[in-house]
C-alpha cells in the first residue's frame, strides 16, 4: 500500500557548460527518490543514478518523473536495481508518467532495470518524449513475466506501458504496450493467450530498445549486421554476436521507421540476455 500522500517525482534538468562538459544545472526529487552524484563519462556528459527507498511499486503510487536536456548536453539516466511491481487490490494500480524534453544537439540514455510484476500487481505508464532537432535518444524496456521462479509466469492483472515520441513537435513513434495476466490464476486463458506465437512464444522476458537520432553512425543493415541478422528475419541465439553459455533462446529482430530511426525487440528466458543485445548496440553507436 502507497504510504506517501501526493505524487512522487523526480525532475531534472542537464546543461552544456562552456567547457562542452554537462552538469546537473537543478534537480528535484520527493520520496522514496534520491540520485547519487554524477559519474562523468568519456564524452564529457554524465550518468545519473536514479534511487529509491521504497523495496518497489506499491498500491496507489504515483510517479511523476520530468527529464530535461540542454542544448548540447548528454545525460544518461540508470536504475539501482530491477523493479519489482507489487500486489495490489482489484481495482488498484499503480502509476508512472515521465515527460523527458531534449534540446538541439542533446543526447539521452534512459536505460533502467528490467521490471518484475508480481502476482494481481496493476502498473499503468506513459512515456512522452520530445526531440528537438539533432537530438538523439537511446531508450530501453525491458518486463519479466514475474518471479518465474515462484511459478508467477504472467500472473499479474494488468501491465501497460504506453511511449510516444515527437520529433520537433510531430509524432514520430506511437507504442501502446497492454498486457492482461491471469490476475493470480483467476484467468488461466490470459495467460494462455500471453503464451501463444503470436505474442510471447513460450518465452518470459520481453525487451525493446529505441534507437533515435543515430542515422548518421548507423543504417539499418548496419544494426541488423551487429545482431547478425543480414539474410533471416528471426535468429536465435546460436546465430547471434552474442555470447551466451546456456542452451535457452533468443529472438531479435530490428526494424527501422520512416525517419531513420530503429527499434530493436528480444524475446528470452533471461534479462541479462537482453541486456547484453543493448549493450552491444550501445557499444556499436558510441
Amino acid at each position: 500500500m502507497n504510504l506517501f500522500a501526493s505524487p512522487s517525482r523526480f525532475e531534472i534538468t542537464a546543461c552544456r557548460s562552456a567547457s562542452g562538459k554537462t552538469f546537473v544545472k537543478d534537480s528535484f526529487f520527493t520520496s522514496p527518490f534520491k540520485i547519487m552524484k554524477p559519474f562523468a563519462q568519456d564524452d564529457g556528459g554524465i550518468a545519473v543514478f536514479l534511487q529509491s527507498a521504497s523495496p518497489g511499486i506499491l498500491e496507489g503510487d504515483l510517479q511523476l518523473h520530468k527529464i530535461t536536456v540542454g542544448q548540447g548536453a548528454s545525460l544518461e539516466i540508470r536504475s539501482q536495481s530491477f523493479e519489482k511491481i507489487f500486489k495490489m487490490d482489484s481495482g488498484k494500480c499503480a502509476e508512472r508518467k515521465i515527460f523527458a524534453e531534449l534540446m538541439e544537439n542533446s543526447s539521452l540514455v534512459y536505460r533502467p532495470l528490467p521490471c518484475i510484476p508480481f502476482s494481481k500487481s496493476n502498473f499503468l505508464s506513459a512515456t512522452e518524449i520530445s526531440l528537438s532537432k539533432n537530438s538523439r535518444l537511446i531508450y530501453e524496456d525491458c518486463i519479466c513475466a514475474g518471479r518465474c521462479a515462484h511459478g508467477e509466469i504472467f500472473d499479474f492483472t494488468v501491465y501497460k506501458n504506453l511511449i510516444k515520441i515527437f520529433r520537433e513537435k510531430k509524432l514520430v513513434f506511437y507504442d501502446n504496450l497492454f498486457l492482461e495476466g491471469s490476475d493470480g490464476k483467476n484467468h488461466p486463458e490470459r495467460k494462455e493467450r500471453l503464451l501463444e506465437k503470436t505474442m510471447f512464444a513460450g518465452f518470459t522476458h520481453c525487451g525493446s530498445m529505441l534507437v533515435f537520432g543515430y542515422s548518421d553512425k548507423a543504417d539499418l543493415k548496419k544494426i541488423r549486421s551487429i545482431l547478425s541478422l543480414e539474410e533471416k528475419l528471426l535468429y536465435t541465439e546460436e546465430n547471434t554476436n552474442v555470447s551466451l553459455d546456456e542452451k535457452k533462446s533468443l529472438l531479435v529482430e530490428a526494424s527501422e521507421n520512416d525517419y531513420g530511426d530503429f527499434i530493436i525487440r528480444c524475446l528470452s528466458f533471461s534479462a541479462e540476455k537482453i541486456q547484453k543485445v543493448f549493450e552491444q548496440v550501445r557499444n556499436a553507436l558510441k
